[in-house]
C-alpha cells in the first residue's frame, strides 16, 4: 500500500469517526427528548384520568338529584 493510499483511507477513517460522534451526540439527545416526551404523556394521562373521575362524580351527582 502506497503512502498517498494508506493517506486517503486515514482520512476516510477520520471523517468516519467523526461522523459516529455527531450521531452519538445526536443520539443521546435524542433519548433526552424522548424521556421528557414520556415524562408529559404520562401527566396527560394523569390529568385525563383525573378529569374522567370528577366528570364520573358529576354525573352520580346529577343522577341522585333526578333520583
Amino acid at each position: 500500500m502506497e503512502l498517498e493510499e494508506l493517506s486517503k483511507l486515514e482520512e476516510k477513517v477520520k471523517l468516519l469517526v467523526e461522523s459516529l460522534k455527531h450521531l452519538k451526540e445526536e443520539n443521546e439527545s435524542l433519548k433526552l427528548e424522548l424521556g421528557q416526551l414520556k415524562k408529559e404523556s404520562s401527566l396527560k394521562t394523569e390529568e385525563r384520568l383525573e378529569i374522567k373521575k370528577k366528570v364520573a362524580t358529576l354525573i352520580q351527582l346529577i343522577d341522585s338529584l333526578e333520583s
